[in-house]
């Protein structure tokens, strides 16, 4: 696959596309949080970030190479230090700020992270105090987000930018992003220069963005959607880029702002419908002609609901990370509200495509034009189209790899004779005659929760093996279809007893324990609880409720090398169902709240 891309890495693609942008004063970026307002221009984006390239390279010890882990939920200063450490010829590693400092730390030593950019904002004072701790113990530069400038330089003079520009390669590693990986196991996905720009210039013609557009999302800027979509597409095409997470403010805020593409979950989108989908409902009952409208003419029907709410000037509505209910699609395309259904993943850089034709609902579309996708069987041959099989991308938006994890690599990309990389997802689904992609299946074990949280089932049980009263747990996913028709994934934990430490505990048989249920998972939970208080590993979205518990009194079947048989103890319906609709929720945990009615956060 050849592809010619009009900037060589990332450092060109900011000098550029703020060269382009013919006034400084002009937004880049606002944030709308409870607790913060924020705003930035693309002048201070330019100035601040260059100050801060400086004394990366000048005065902070480190190098070009070198990695600067950067945890902070979305704020202005946010951009600033991760464009700046991409000037200084650095690798920005983003770690979620919801993971607690055993986490980070987990994350830094695995990445060879010599520097730690964090928000003062994150979490509480003892964990940013045991991170500050660590890092003066292991050499590590520590720079703390404060909404003022980050650095002060001790000259005037800056560094040659330019220079550092010239020498970075398009193969070099621009970001690592700390994520679960195609296979659920926790790993660090490094994208080069090259990946991202790619994927960048294919959105922008996709999406045909312009710096009259103003892109309005819900994404939190660690994750590859967030980063990418998010943050870098608005900048390369001069655009304005707005953040919140004041859900109830949505509408007014499309609204208020101009927002002429809006970004979200389908959590969001399905709020959005069923309010839709009540207020014609309550309107029908009134008057006929609404009804006869809706019937007749839902188009026009939506036209009047889209003038109401100041929505006229909105492009469409896309949505990512997770699939959308059909029932939403349809709503909304209905009454003509487009709204576009996308796919990525991380490996990927992350962006795929999406289905832009109502006449396709169900498909996520063609890719971008810097991306291929085929079907492969299990033996790694080309299916034909309408063919199911394993979900491949390839070119040049596919990874480099995971860090330092040559072998997990390998598991998921390969190189084919044409020098194309291709990426196979371990999602399955087919292509349309015409190229359009379709999705039927997820990776089974991981676990996806209605926050867009991802699940490690082997990270959890490995932690909670650890209980007094537990001989052997196995986590595996339950799934429920709500009223509205969306499908939430949990946490469903099957605990073997460790019978002989409930005897010894109790004073009674395992026979008698036997016909008390009640007291034994009591006690189980009492012992899985303090386990879960101790450890330091399990974010707060991996640990476990009592409700979650049952008792397996017997041995679980295994494999003959003494391996659990996980599908035995997942639900026949649930794979199927699994495997037919993607669970509806991936992304950050703020962004699942409804529109109107989660409290905000």
């Amino acid at each position: 696959m050849e592809t010619v891309l009009r900037c060589r890495n990332l450092i060109e693609l900011f000098n550029q596309s703020l060269a382009k942008v013919t006034d400084p004063d002009k937004l880049v970026v606002e944030i709308i949080r409870p607790d913060r307002h924020e705003t930035l221009t693309f002048g201070q984006l330019k100035a601040r970030a260059e100050i801060f390239a400086t004394w990366l390279a000048r005065e902070s010890g480190l190098v070009r190479g070198d990695k600067v882990a950067l945890v902070s939920k979305n704020r202005a200063d946010w951009d600033v230090a991760f464009w700046g450490t991409i000037l200084a010829g650095m690798v920005p590693v983003l770690i979620d700020p919801e993971r607690g400092p055993h986490g980070v730390i987990s994350h830094l030593q695995a990445t060879d992270s010599r520097g730690l950019v964090l928000a003062d904002d994150y979490t509480e004072e003892d964990a940013r105090r045991e991170l500050a701790d660590f890092c003066h113990a292991n050499n590590l530069r520590l720079s703390i987000l404060t909404g003022k400038p980050l650095c002060s330089l001790s000259s005037p003079s800056r560094v040659d930018l330019d220079a550092v520009a010239r020498e970075t390669a398009a193969d070099d590693t621009a970001v690592i992003l700390c994520t679960s990986g195609t296979t659920g196991d926790p790993r660090e996905v490094e994208l080069t220069h090259a990946n991202l720009v790619a994927n960048l210039e294919g959105s922008i013609r996709k999406v045909d963005l312009t710096p009259a557009d103003v892109l309005g999302h819900i994404l939190p800027p660690h994750h590859s959607f967030g980063m990418t979509v998010g943050k870098m597409l608005a900048l390369a095409a001069g655009a304005t880029n707005v953040y919140t997470n004041k859900y109830r403010e949505v509408p007014d805020l499309i609204r208020d702002r101009g927002i002429t593409i809006f970004i979200a979950i389908p959590a969001l989108y399905t709020t959005l419908a069923k309010k839709l989908d009540d207020g014609v409902a309550k309107q029908k009952k009134q008057s006929r002609l609404v009804a006869l409208l809706d019937r007749l003419a839902p188009g026009y029907l939506g036209r009047r609901m889209r003038k109401k709410l100041g929505w006229t000037q909105v492009r469409f509505f896309l949505s990512g990370a997770a699939p959308m209910p059909r029932w939403v699609l349809e709503s909304l395309w209905r009454r003509g509200f487009r709204m576009y259904e996308g796919y990525g993943t991380t490996e990927n850089s992350p962006v795929y495509g999406f289905n832009e034709r109502p006449d396709r609902i169900g498909s996520v579309g063609q890719p971008i034009c810097t991306l291929v996708t085929k079907i492969v069987d299990e033996e790694n041959r080309t299916l034909a189209p309408n063919q199911r099989g394993e979900i491949c991308l390839g070119g040049p938006c596919i990874a480099k790899g995971y860090y330092k994890n040559p072998k997990a690599t390998q598991a998921v990309i390969d190189v084919d004779e044409h020098g194309v990389r291709w990426l196979h997802t371990g999602d399955l689904g087919y292509l349309d005659p015409e190229g359009n992609l379709y999705i039927t299946g997820r990776k089974k074990y991981l676990i996806i929760l209605p926050g867009g949280k991802n699940v490690n089932p082997e990270r959890v049980e490995s932690a909670l093996s650890e209980a007094q009263f537990v001989k052997e747990i196995l986590v595996v996913p339950s799934r429920r279809e709500e009223s509205n028709g969306l499908m939430e994934e949990s946490v469903r934990v099957l605990v073997q007893p460790a019978w002989e430490s409930l005897e010894a505990h109790t004073g009674q048989s395992r026979q008698d324990l036997l016909a008390q249920p009640q007291l034994v998972k009591n006690l189980i939970w009492e012992s899985i609880r303090d386990c879960q208080n101790r450890n330091k590993h399990l974010s707060h979205f991996e640990k476990i409720a009592s409700h979650n518990i049952e008792i397996h009194p017997g041995e679980f079947q295994k494999t003959s090398t003494g391996k659990v048989k996980r599908d035995h103890y997942i639900n026949l319906e649930h794979l199927e169902a699994k495997h037919t609709r993607i669970a509806e929720y991936r992304a950050a945990k703020a962004a699942s709240r409804p529109i109107h009615d989660a409290a905000e956060a």
